[in-house]
């Protein structure tokens, strides 16, 4: 069985874990490229209140929370079937390349690499940012003026997150290199 023999199911999964994973990068990333950095020349160029830009870095956040996770778990399970496939004692482990399985998983790992890295590097800023968010319904009148701490803390959180993008890329580049040799 040659490599443009493999199963169509096989190639389906290649398809979906290595776009996904790319556009997972992509999509996390633009979050810390374009979002938060025009929230914050917005801020700044209309004086808001700290509480208002909280509460519109939460909707972005909810938005990324709710959307991002489905996609992150479709596409590590498209890497661990490619793994599960390529696994030693079956058909399609002599066609793959030898470390093929442990790249593949590794890629899915990558993948979800998001989820332990936003508990344990992000929670604490999404925590600070959220009380400032809740500012806006319980205060009547909010101060003007952004405040430093809120745009710190955006700025913080911009920057883990370009991190945490990081994760699905690596993961689009292993299971790439895993297809291609």
């Amino acid at each position: 069985m040659s490599s443009s023999h493999y199963p169509t199911a096989f190639r389906v999964a290649q398809a979906v874990g290595l776009s996904g994973a790319a556009w997972l990068s992509g999509n996390i990333a633009a979050y810390s490229v374009n979002v938060t950095p025009s929230l914050l020349t917005s801020a700044q160029e209309s004086n808001l209140p700290s509480p208002v830009l909280a509460k519109l870095w939460r909707n972005v956040y909810e938005k990324g929370k709710t959307q991002n996770p489905p996609i992150a778990i479709a596409t590590a399970a498209a890497f661990f079937y490619l793994s599960w496939s390529v696994r030693s004692g079956t058909l399609l482990f002599r066609e793959a390349a030898e470390n093929a399985a442990t790249l593949y998983c590794t890629a899915g790992l990558l993948t979800l690499g998001i989820v332990p890295y936003t508990i344990a590097m992000m929670k604490t800023t999404n925590n600070a940012l959220n009380e400032k968010a809740k500012a806006v319904q319980s205060e009547p009148a909010v101060k003007v003026g952004a405040g430093d701490e809120t745009e710190e803390l955006v700025r913080k959180w911009t920057a883990l997150n370009g991190v945490r993008s990081l994760f699905p890329l690596a993961g689009a580049l292993v299971g790439a290199y895993a297809a291609l040799w």
